[in-house]
């Protein structure tokens, strides 16, 4: 009974474990600066000096103990500070110096910094320079950086990325310990700007989410991430050749989208038609009001080129001084070179090649059938579709006319709109249907390359001029893993990063068509691709997607990194 006993006051009396600290990290700023200012708007200490401004610079020293003859060894690199413009202090290479603010964050060129700011000497006779702050306070310079709360302004999908972030510190605290510093600032770690990117929205998904980072095993994760999946992740082994449980392949797909219906009460079937409708174009001058020109009446003739040439360049380009005014509307596309001249194909062609029309160009997010919002630029708009709006769907070069039919959310859609009302619209078919990663335009992508280009990316490969390509294993979100690359002296097999940075595409997710000649000989190579950046792990505008359809950030993180917990560290 009495060992019972003390038993339970042992237990009773054991202390509960404390809660772990906030960590205090180390951004590396930059590793190779030859000089760096620093700047605040209240005065900071340099070596007991006061200033508001300091400027760091490496030189070359003669040693002051040197005598006789100038040997090498005599020169010696040291740190110079230029504090105020009036006091120069000499510091060994390897000084650490430290600055702490004082009532408003130091400046660094454009950029300012919560925390204190260290700058010193390193063996590449260059400055390093850190900045160290607490880790939520870096992450507030990190998450609107790496996840746009004004484009993709959902907080369960900021909270996604706050965790991400702090979880891809904890895990990867001190890697840069020999240079000085924990993480660096760029997008080789977390892009980390500063002050003056933070973001309200953002840095409430920091707050909400303060402490709790994904683990697995009881560890905090490698929590890779990139901007668009193009419709499914990668393995990790086929990327970086690091087999990793919790970062396998997965569908970017939450819940199936809802069709976003819609419906007009006017068609005009040949698009250009329309264009010319809805700016209310007949006649040259319609056309020339349309443009904000002075109205000079229709041209005597549209059937004598020359003549219609005269009046287009006179009314339409006054400031342009040609040679031949057919010449000139020649080569503007505006008149042909032979034959007649429609003049509604003239009137057109007038409002298409000078951008009268104001065509905009956004991504849809959200449709009603009458309010449609849009990512425009990066920024969030809202619109009114006009109920007799001019509607078409881009098929190739042909743009056929809708009268009714429905959207998913993700459409490329050009438009134009007075006063916040659209009164034409030509869109395409979302085929990234209906992965959530739909609305980023970065989804779908088509690039081109020139022999010579090709030539010039596979340089490194020494395989001679290149003459072939052959995908070898795609992985099972059908990334080309391995890739046989053949020259006129050689072939290679190329792993999926290596490839992408030889010919400089956004994503390892691509088909690709190679141009040849009669004889065969290599023209170019055409690459259709989805999606933006290594593919692994959590899909970032993936994780937008998921919680405009009411996921939370828990569900986003756990659909991406497979077989995690969250875990509050403090």
């Amino acid at each position: 009974m009495r060992q019972c006993l003390i038993a339970v006051l042992l237990v009773v009396a054991a202390p509960s474990p404390q809660p772990a600290t906030e960590p205090i990290v180390r951004i590396g700023l930059t590793q190779n600066a030859a000089t760096v200012t620093i700047r605040s708007e209240s005065a900071f200490s340099v070596e007991h000096r006061s200033t508001r401004a300091a400027t760091f610079t490496t030189v070359l020293a003669l040693d002051p103990a040197a005598t006789g003859p100038l040997k090498k060894a005599d020169l010696q690199y040291r740190v110079s500070v230029d504090v105020d413009g009036e006091t120069i202090l000499v510091l060994p290479a390897g000084a650490h110096i430290r600055i702490e603010p004082s009532g408003a964050p130091l400046e660094i060129e454009t950029r300012a910094y919560r925390g204190a700011i260290e700058v010193s000497g390193n063996t590449r006779r260059t400055l390093t320079v850190v900045n160290e702050l607490p880790l939520e306070e870096y992450l507030r310079g990190v998450v609107p950086n790496e996840l746009s709360p004004t484009t993709f302004g959902q907080i369960e999908a900021l909270k996604a990325q706050a965790v991400a972030a702090r979880t891809y510190i904890e895990r990867n605290l001190g890697q840069f310990r020999d240079e000085g510093y924990d993480i660096c600032a760029s997008d080789a770690c977390q892009v980390y700007f500063g002050v003056r990117t933070e973001d309200p929205l953002s840095t409430q998904a920091a707050a909400e989410t303060r402490g709790i980072v994904a683990t697995y095993d009881g560890k905090p994760i490698n929590a890779l991430y990139s901007s668009t999946c193009g419709g499914r992740t990668e393995d990790a082994e086929n990327i970086f050749r690091e087999k990793i449980p919790y970062l396998v392949s997965t569908s970017c797909e939450y819940k199936h989208p809802a069709p976003l219906p819609f419906s007009t009460s006017r068609s005009i079937a040949d698009w250009k038609t329309g264009v010319l409708a809805v700016a209310r174009v007949t006649t040259f001058a319609d056309a020339a009001r349309f443009m904000g020109l002075p109205d000079r009446g229709e041209p005597a003739s549209t059937t004598d080129l020359a003549a219609l040439a005269g009046f287009v360049r006179q009314t339409f380009y006054p400031s342009v001084v040609t040679a031949s005014d057919l010449s000139f509307l020649n080569d503007q596309g505006i008149l042909p070179v032979t034959g007649p001249a429609a003049a509604s194909d003239v009137l057109f062609r007038l409002v298409d090649r000078k951008g009268a029309f104001e065509w905009q160009q956004g991504v849809l997010t959200s449709s009603d059938g009458t309010k449609m919002r849009l990512l425009v630029n990066g920024q969030p708009k809202e619109f009114t579709l006009a109920p007799d709006a001019l509607i078409y769907q881009r098929i190739g070069d042909e743009r056929l006319p809708m009268t009714a039919g429905s959207w998913i959310g993700g459409e490329l859609i050009d438009f134009r709109a007075e006063s916040g009302t659209i009164g034409m619209l030509v869109y395409r078919i979302n085929f990234a249907n209906p992965a959530a990663d739909r609305y980023s335009r970065l989804a779908i992508w088509q690039i081109h390359k020139t022999a010579a280009e090709l030539d010039a990316a596979f340089k490194p490969l020494a395989i001679g001029d290149f003459t072939d390509m052959r995908i070898v294993q795609r992985g099972p979100s059908e990334r080309a893993v391995e890739t046989e690359v053949v020259g006129s002296r050689s072939r290679r097999t190329v792993p999926a990063l290596r490839l992408r940075t030889l010919l400089g595409l956004r994503d390892s997710l691509f088909s690709y068509d190679i141009e040849r000649n009669a004889r065969g000989t290599v023209l170019g190579m055409t690459f259709y691709g989805r999606g933006w950046g290594h593919g692994v792990g959590m899909c970032q505008v993936g994780a937008y997607g998921m919680a405009l359809d009411g996921a939370t950030y828990e569900e986003i993180l756990k659909k991406y990194y497979k077989g995690i917990e969250l875990k509050k560290l403090y």
